[in-house]
């Protein structure tokens, strides 16, 4: 991997973890916003412990490497996919992981000695899209993740609408279809259902008995492909839906995009605004932008709550003052 200089002498350190469906990531992230020794390892899917065990591994790991590389971890910072918590450091559920009222921000905590900051994965990559990415300068937003899932959250004014029970800007578990298959949350014909990677590479299979993953099957939609060309506009379709509501309810000016389906760019953009212009009528629809900061959004969203959790808010805002796409990608090892 490239190496990235350790920071300077009294710039603070926080280790940053980002839990998705199907990758943990991991880096040591400084006071200038620039991931270093990033790693990353598989989700388990075998249970609730695994999940724990590897989240804790790759956790004390970069707080060695903090060591190794003459500085000191100050705190820890971890965004995950699912239902969470944040007051308790309580990851209650996941459609795509095994939580299970986890108390992973206190295990953490015990393992580490440091303080452990938990966050829902959307609300992480949307406080740091609106500091250093593509929402600096919108009032307010929807940060939209397409990965193994669909997650959402709704930015106002750079801070996260949580809700009542912290749900709020879950647009990936909207019902486009009570009929139909049965979601992860246990509701039916989510929009997770139709437009998550996961969706897009189980629908191909059952349409072609091609278990493909997602990046092939839209590389496929590039080439024309029929089958793979109607499951792309089928998640399409599902997108305008849920976002037309939310610009409905909320009055949105932003959409961004992140996640590894968010790299299709124009392939996703394109089509959406378009269907958008036709759904969304009172005012006009809302810009739609692939994350600024790529795939290291909900680590930097990790790793500014970490900061601020330990009384580092004035680090995080200098962050403002750098260019918007000042974080580098980091480089990971598995």
């Amino acid at each position: 991997m490239t190496e990235t200089p350790t920071p300077r002498n009294g710039s603070p350190v926080v280790v940053a973890i980002d839990i998705g469906g199907s990758w943990i990531k991991g880096a040591l992230v400084g006071g200038d916003a620039r991931p270093m020794a990033g790693e990353r390892v598989a989700t388990p899917d075998a249970g609730e412990s695994e999940l724990v065990e590897a989240v804790e591994a790759l956790t004390l790991n970069l707080v060695e490497q903090a060591k190794r590389r003459g500085t000191r971890a100050i705190a820890v910072g971890v965004s995950t996919a699912g239902v969470i918590d944040e007051s308790s450091g309580t990851a209650r559920h996941g459609a795509n992981l095994r939580w299970r009222n986890t108390a992973l921000g206190r295990h953490l905590e015990e393992r580490t000695g440091l303080p452990v900051t938990l966050l829902q994965d959307a609300r992480a990559a949307g406080q740091a899209e609106a500091v250093v990415g593509a929402g600096r300068g919108a009032d307010n937003f929807l940060m939209v993740i397409l990965g193994t899932g669909v997650g959402g959250a709704v930015i106002i004014d750079g801070q996260p609408l949580l809700g009542t029970h912290s749900l709020a800007g879950e647009i990936g578990h909207l019902q486009l279809d009570p009929a139909g298959p049965r979601c992860g949350c246990g509701g039916r014909g989510c929009l997770e259902m139709v437009a998550s990677g996961t969706a897009l590479s189980r629908r191909y299979a059952a349409a072609t008995d091609r278990l493909l993953p997602a990046e092939a099957v839209l590389a496929l939609v590039t080439e024309g492909d029929p089958i793979a060309t109607g499951l792309w506009s089928d998640a399409i379709s599902g997108l305008a839906v849920a976002l037309a509501a939310a610009v409905a309810v909320l009055d949105i000016e932003l959409v961004i995009f992140g996640g590894g389906m968010a790299a299709a760019g124009q392939l996703l953009l394109d089509p959406l605004a378009h269907e958008l212009a036709g759904r969304v009528t009172l005012a006009p629809p809302p810009r739609l932008t692939i994350a600024a900061l790529g795939n290291d959004a909900g680590l930097l969203g990790a790793a500014a709550a970490a900061l601020r959790s330990v009384g580092h808010d004035r680090v995080v805002r200098s962050w403002q003052s750098q260019p918007p796409s000042v974080a580098e990608p980091a480089a990971y090892t598995s």
